[in-house]
């Protein structure tokens, strides 16, 4: 630990900017495909909590106007709706 905060501390404590895609420059193909499925995966996950407010919201109003003798019915087209 010593011998990084002294060979920080001659470098004058100064870091080289580097771009956003400069980052990437020493990334093999393997490397590229997994940030493309991480980043796929992150939208994914992003996007489920929205559309399952969505779908519950639309089976809780099929409950609100359903009578006990037509309320599966109604949740059945709404999940085949959804679907």
């Amino acid at each position: 630990m010593e011998a990084a905060a002294v060979a920080s501390e001659e470098e004058g404590g100064r870091h080289e900017k580097v771009s956003f895609m400069g980052m990437f420059r020493y990334a093999g193909g393997t490397d590229l495909l997994l940030m493309l499925v991480g980043t796929v995966a992150a939208l994914a996950n992003g996007m489920s909590q929205p559309l399952l407010t969505i779908v519950f919201g639309d089976v809780i109003d099929a409950f609100g106007g359903a009578t006990t003798a037509n309320v599966l019915q109604r949740v059945n087209k709404v999940t085949h709706d959804s679907l």
